[in-house]
């Protein structure tokens, strides 16, 4: 039997062992539920008085003797359900409460930071940050992009683009002269993406937005790096540079 289920439902591995015994035995006094469930008898009472506050347990005297019995399965709807009402109640808190989680988020994104993210779980959160600050009509530079992407991310970077040009941002890419012609690489050139190719055949990607400056390291059959660094003076830097690039590179 899939005991996760009674994990999910808010019960604990004593209380599922105990009641899951109830429901095979019947009723019964607590050396037979001992016995039957594997539990300590130190631990027993406590069990089964959560149980009893659950509605999962009932007890009676029987001879002087306590008995307890297991409630019908379908008591567990209840469970259920109150689980359900619970969760609605924190997605409303949580829509209450993410206006002043993002103004905390801003603030801390006005902040100087360097940080390395690991793996391709690492790649999509590093620019999550930067796409969080997306604003119409600013640039988005793009250069020293090589044909290095596996399938996984180059779907990644498609789609990434998709949400810049959703965003009305102003996108400049470099590719190497080996990626010309390669059409996946490639959207259409419209007012929000421009592409022109550098006379190179490899190079590190390097994406510069704001003050933001992300670099993904991307070898073939290795676990993806991603540096992610928030620097005014740095970010500048790179735009200077590629603005040199982008004069010397060719359509």
């Amino acid at each position: 039997m899939n005991k996760e289920f009674f994990y999910n439902l808010g019960l604990t591995k004593g209380e599922t062992e105990v009641y899951l015994a109830l429901l095979k035995i019947g009723q019964a006094p607590v050396g037979k539920i001992v016995k039957e469930a594997k539990i300590t008898k130190s631990k027993i009472y406590d069990i089964l008085d959560r149980l009893k506050n659950k509605g999962l347990v009932s007890n009676f005297l029987k001879n002087k003797v306590n008995y307890y019995n297991a409630a019908p399965p379908n008591f567990l709807q209840g469970l259920l359900d109150k689980k359900a009402k619970e969760i609605q109640n924190q997605k409303k808190e949580l829509q209450e409460l993410i206006p002043s989680l993002s103004d905390l988020q801003t603030i801390s994104s006005k902040e100087e930071r360097a940080e390395i993210f690991e793996g391709y779980n690492g790649l999509k959160n590093a620019f999550q940050i930067v796409e969080n600050e997306f604003q119409p009509n600013e640039e988005f530079l793009v250069f020293g992009v090589d044909k290095t992407l596996n399938e996984q991310q180059l779907n990644f970077f498609i789609n990434y683009h998709k949400k810049r040009v959703k965003a009305k941002l102003k996108t400049k890419v470099i590719f190497t002269t080996n990626l010309k012609g390669v059409k996946e690489y490639h959207q259409k050139q419209d007012a929000y993406n421009q592409e022109r190719f550098l006379d190179q055949s490899s190079a590190i990607p390097i994406n510069v937005y704001k003050d933001n400056v992300i670099i993904p390291l991307l070898g073939s059959g290795e676990k993806e790096i991603t540096i992610f660094i928030k620097n005014k003076k740095l970010a500048k830097g790179f735009q200077e540079y590629f603005n040199t690039l982008w004069k010397i590179s060719k359509p």
